[in-house]
């Protein structure tokens, strides 16, 4: 089971990192070797066969991109799940326009509590 220390410092770079802007708090948590998956990272990246980024270099960009494209983007955790060696996180957020998505985000951690595969998950009706 991961411990709930990790859990806590997961929860909070996630919901403080994101809600600040703040690329470094939310990139704390993650291995260098850490492979992010999500559905909308085609649209992001512009190459419709692309899902997944591998290294935290490339995941740093991917995020820095991402509060640039939206900045003011809020986010409202509803529920973290631990499990044996991944933390779910679920939450909403609602785009600068006005718009509201959910989604679920799996974190699977190594042995000393560091990210190495994160993957998004989201509302069936507001994928890509």
């Amino acid at each position: 089971m991961v411990d709930p220390q990790t859990v806590d410092e997961l929860r909070r770079h996630w919901d403080e990192g994101w809600n600040a802007e703040d690329v470094d708090v939310i990139m704390e948590p993650f291995a260098p070797d850490v492979v992010f998956s999500s559905p909308f990272l085609a649209r992001v990246s512009g190459d419709p066969t692309r899902t997944t980024i591998e290294g935290w270099d490339d995941l740093r960009a991917y995020v820095a991109h991402a509060l640039r494209r939206t900045p003011g983007i809020r986010y409202t955790l509803h529920g973290t799940y631990a499990g044996s060696d991944a933390v779910v996180l679920v939450y909403s957020c609602v785009l600068p326009d006005g718009t509201a998505r959910t989604g679920a985000d799996s974190m699977r951690v190594d042995g000393t509590g560091k990210v190495v595969e994160w993957r998004c998950h989201y509302a069936v009706d507001s994928l890509p």
